[in-house]
């Protein structure tokens, strides 16, 4: 009896350990935000690389970073123009992150990538959550929420799909 009770232990602490954090640090993700709405407002950022899963592939587990690329049903380059820096610069200013207790299954990719081609930031969003407010994702490797007040996905993403 004793050996199944330790065992018990011993595979609760592996879980622990092997599992992902669900803790979003809002200010690194408030910061990595911040950076990314000014180097593209700088003009630093020239153009995005976006890879989109659809919403309808249904895999086992929730689609993670590591594993995007394999999924991706659609990708697309865009430049951008002056008006679309603009544009984009305010909806990802407009990203509020916050706490997720939870793995999202990712669906969209997006890349910054600046003049010399580089690739300094990165995010990756979830479809929309059940009750249709905001998306789950991460921000530069930082898993975190991204709500809005209104029903509806956040600024960024529906600008990327008015591009698509």
């Amino acid at each position: 009896m004793k050996f199944g009770r330790d065992s018990l232990v011993l595979a609760a602490c592996l879980a622990i350990m092997t599992s992902p954090a669900f803790a979003c640090d809002i200010g690194s993700a408030a910061a990595a935000i911040a950076s990314i709405g000014q180097k593209i407002q700088a003009g630093q950022i020239k153009r995005i690389d976006l890879l989109k899963i659809s919403d309808r592939l249904l895999a086992s587990i929730p689609i993670s970073p590591e594993h995007f690329s394999s999924y991706a049903s659609e990708r697309k380059t865009l430049v951008l123009t002056e008006r679309d820096a603009t544009e984009l610069a305010a909806a990802v200013k407009a990203l509020a992150p916050a706490q997720l207790s939870y793995q999202p299954d990712l669906r969209w990719q997006l890349v910054f990538i600046d003049d010399a081609g580089n690739k300094p930031h990165a995010f990756f969003f979830s479809k929309r959550y059940v009750q249709g407010r905001g998306r789950a994702g991460y921000v530069d490797g930082n898993m975190c929420a991204f709500g809005t007040a209104a029903i509806g996905s956040p600024a960024l993403v529906k600008w990327l799909q008015k591009r698509l």
